[in-house]
């Protein structure tokens, strides 16, 4: 049996982007970070976002959009990619914080 699949469907995949927001710019990055969440949404992503509490890198942000398999992560992507106001918002929050990582992580049956 394939350990990654749920019945008839594909296990998720999520995409996990951590950011360090820089000194003084968190109300910046997290309004620019709301449009950016509808952006995603619309892409078809489900996306939350949390505050690091612990762990080498804080202050961080952590946003996770997760879709309902690899080919759902391609389409949404491509989406994105194709969206001139999510590659205009994504450029400002860039500037406004530093780019720590980008996981991609696969649900998985245990």
């Amino acid at each position: 049996s394939n350990r990654f699949r749920r019945g008839d469907q594909m296990s998720a995949v999520t995409q996990i982007t951590m950011f360090r927001v820089a000194p003084g710019r968190i109300d910046e990055f997290l309004k620019r970070s709301s449009k950016m969440k509808k952006i995603r949404e619309r892409a078809g992503a489900k996306v939350r976002y949390y505050r690091t509490v612990t762990g080498a890198n804080l202050p961080a942000i952590v946003a996770v959009a997760e879709t309902g398999g690899w080919k759902a992560y391609g389409e949404y992507m491509a989406k994105l990619e194709a969206d001139l106001e999510w590659q205009k918002l994504r450029a400002e929050v860039r500037a406004e914080g530093t780019l720590i990582e980008i996981v991609l992580s696969q649900e998985i049956e245990v």
